[in-house]
């Protein structure tokens, strides 16, 4: 788990960076918000995870369910937040739907490696009986 948490911890720290450097050279209407759009994301999938590896080692029957249930309902409270900011800053949607997308793909891959990585690792710790 300290391993995945330092690895996000990296993975928001480039895209703060990155965002902060867009400030830099973009024009005023760029949103300061955008910076603290991998903050967010950050949280959310660190909270997924935990849950999604507590129920797998818990029991590992269950994991496809759980995992495609916070899947699918992280998704909608991202879709929900992005319609709900949409609609109130309607001059600087199209920028804050762009970086949004863009963040929810950086991490939706980083999260579904680490959960792949996590599976592996305890498929090859605890064979099953066909695999012995």
């Amino acid at each position: 788990m300290k391993k995945y948490a330092l690895s996000l911890l990296v993975l928001t720290l480039v895209l703060v960076v990155a965002s902060l450097s867009l400030l830099w050279f973009a024009p005023a209407s760029f949103q300061t918000i955008l910076a603290l759009l991998p903050l967010y994301f950050a949280v959310i999938t660190g909270l997924i995870h935990y849950g999604v590896v507590r129920s797998f080692y818990k029991d590992p029957r269950t994991f496809v369910k759980n995992f495609l249930g916070l899947t699918v309902g992280s998704l909608f409270l991202h879709l929900c937040f992005l319609f709900i900011w949409s609609l109130t800053h309607i001059p600087s949607a199209k920028i804050f739907i762009i970086g949004f997308c863009i963040c929810y793909v950086a991490y939706l891959v980083f999260e579904t490696l680490a959960l792949l990585l996590v599976v592996r690792r305890a498929r090859r710790d605890n064979p099953g009986p066909s695999q012995q």
